[in-house]
C-alpha cells in the first residue's frame, strides 16, 4: 500500500499540469492584449475628439467663418495703416509660408479636395457621370481663381508706372529688370482672394464628410457580415479591406483639410497685417465671396443633367 500512494499522488499532479499550463497561457495572452486594447481606446478617443473639433469649430457655420475672416482683414489692415503691426519674419515676402504655401495655395487646396471628393463618392456612386458632375466643381473653381488673379495682375500693371521718366511706358518686369522702381497702381490682393475663396470652397465640400463616412462604415459592416456568413469568401474579404482603407484615407484627408484651413486663416491674417492697401484687400475678399455664392448657391442648385450644371455637394448622397 505504501508504494502505491506516491504513485497516485504523482499521477494526480501530472493530470493537473496541463490545465494549469493552459490557464497560464490564457492569462499571458490576456496580459499581452491589454496594452493593445488600451492603445486602441486612446486612439479612438483622440480621433473622435479631433474630428469633433474639426466639425464644430474649424468647419463651423459659414456665417461665422465669414464674420471671422472679414474681422481678420479689417483689424489687420487697421493695424497696418496705423503702423502697429510688429516687424517679424512674416513681414518678409520671401518667408517660407508665403513662398511654399500661399504662392502654391491653389495646388494645396485642389490636391487635398480632389481625392476627398472622389473617395467619398466612389464607394456609393461608382458611375462616371455622377463622379464627373461633382469633380467638375473643382475645375470651375480653378478657372475662377486663374481668371480673377490674372485680371488682378494685368490691372495692376496697367494702373502702375515706372518711376524713371524715360521708361514710363515700360512694363513692370522690364522696369524692375533695368534697376528702376515700380510705382504700384491698384494692386488688388491675389492672396486675399485665393485664401478666402479656398476657405469657402473647402468649407462647402467637407459637408459631405459625415454622410460619406457613415455610408462607407455601413458598407464595411455589410461586407464583414457577408464575409462571415459565407465562411470567409475571398472577394468579400478583399472588398472589406478596400473599404476600410478608403474610410481611413477619407478621415486623414478631412483632418488635413482642417489643418490647411487653419493655415489659410493664419496666412490671411499675415496678408492683412503686412501687405496691400485696405481697399484692395476688401475688394478681393468681396469678389471671393461673390464667386463662391454665385456658384454654390445659385449655379450648382440648378437641376440639369448637363455638365454645365454641376451637382451641389449636398446632392452627393
Amino acid at each position: 500500500m505504501s508504494t502505491k500512494i506516491p504513485n497516485e499522488g504523482t499521477a494526480q499532479l501530472r493530470s493537473k499540469q496541463p490545465s494549469q499550463s493552459g490557464k497560464t497561457s490564457t492569462q499571458n495572452s490576456k496580459d499581452a492584449a491589454l496594452p493593445r486594447t488600451i492603445l486602441l481606446d486612446i486612439y479612438h478617443i483622440s480621433r473622435d475628439v479631433i474630428l469633433f473639433f474639426c466639425r464644430r469649430i474649424i468647419f463651423g457655420p459659414i456665417q461665422f467663418k465669414l464674420l471671422v475672416t472679414f474681422a481678420i482683414i479689417i483689424i489687420g489692415s487697421i493695424l497696418k495703416s496705423l503702423e502697429l503691426a510688429p516687424n517679424s519674419y512674416l513681414s518678409v515676402r520671401t518667408n517660407i509660408f508665403n513662398k511654399y504655401f500661399a504662392k502654391l495655395g491653389w495646388g494645396w487646396t485642389i490636391g487635398l479636395l480632389g481625392p476627398f471628393i472622389y473617395l467619398t463618392l466612389v464607394t456609393t456612386h461608382n458611375h462616371y457621370r455622377i463622379l464627373t458632375h461633382h469633380l467638375v466643381r473643382l475645375l470651375i473653381a480653378t478657372g475662377v481663381w486663374y481668371i480673377i488673379t490674372s485680371l488682378f495682375f494685368h490691372f495692376e500693371a496697367y494702373t502702375g508706372m515706372c518711376t524713371n521718366e524715360e521708361m514710363r511706358g515700360a512694363t513692370k518686369k522690364v522696369c524692375i529688370s533695368r534697376g528702376h522702381e515700380w510705382q504700384e497702381g491698384h494692386d488688388f490682393s491675389g492672396h486675399t482672394f485665393l485664401l478666402l475663396y479656398a476657405l469657402l470652397i473647402i468649407n462647402e465640400e467637407v459637408k459631405s464628410y459625415d454622410k460619406g463616412t457613415k455610408i462607407v462604415d455601413k458598407a464595411v459592416k455589410t461586407t464583414t457580415t457577408t464575409t462571415t456568413n459565407e465562411n470567409g469568401d475571398g472577394s468579400s474579404n478583399i472588398e472589406n479591406q478596400r473599404l476600410k482603407i478608403i474610410s481611413k484615407i477619407i478621415r486623414i484627408l478631412y483632418v488635413l483639410l482642417a489643418a490647411l484651413t487653419v493655415l489659410w486663416e493664419f496666412m490671411l491674417l499675415s496678408t492683412a497685417l503686412y501687405f496691400h492697401h485696405t481697399l484692395d484687400k476688401l475688394i478681393a475678399a468681396g469678389l471671393a465671396v461673390f464667386f463662391w455664392y454665385i456658384t454654390y448657391y445659385v449655379w450648382y442648385r440648378l437641376d440639369s443633367p448637363s455638365l454645365l450644371y454641376p451637382s451641389s455637394p449636398k446632392d452627393q448622397f
